[in-house]
């Protein structure tokens, strides 16, 4: 298995693990846990980490919404009135990211954690 014995792949694994216990815990993993660690663990770039992110996402979410919608906890029209229009909300963030240089990406995040941390902390 010289593939799990890749620092890099061990690294990714451990950036799954801790996407998947803060996103059952909190609700956060992607763009919170995923693209900052990318980023500033492997070098990437902004546009590759946020994509690799929201592929990511897609399994974390899946099963995260399967366990909690059989506890009871999901309602799945407020689901739906938050999904459908979040598809077109990523359409047009895909769309102009592509546009956006790399470092005006990761400076929009930052300012963006920096916000939520701050509102957060104030409620």
């Amino acid at each position: 298995m010289p593939l799990v014995n890749d620092p890099g792949t061990l690294r990714l694994i451990f950036v799954g693990i801790c996407a998947g216990l803060l996103s059952g815990l909190l609700g956060v993993g992607g763009g919170v846990v995923i693209v900052p660690m990318l980023v500033l663990w492997f070098g990437w770039n902004q546009k590759t980490g946020q994509a690799t992110s929201l592929a990511a996402v897609f399994f974390i979410a899946i099963y995260g919404a399967t366990i909690f919608a059989i506890e009871g906890k999901v309602d799945p029209l407020q689901a739906l009135l938050i999904g459908l229009p979040a598809m077109l909300g990523v359409l047009l963030g895909t769309r102009l990211a592509a546009k956006l240089h790399s470092d005006t990406l990761g400076l929009m995040f930052a300012g963006l954690q920096v916000t939520i941390a701050i509102l957060m902390f104030i409620r």
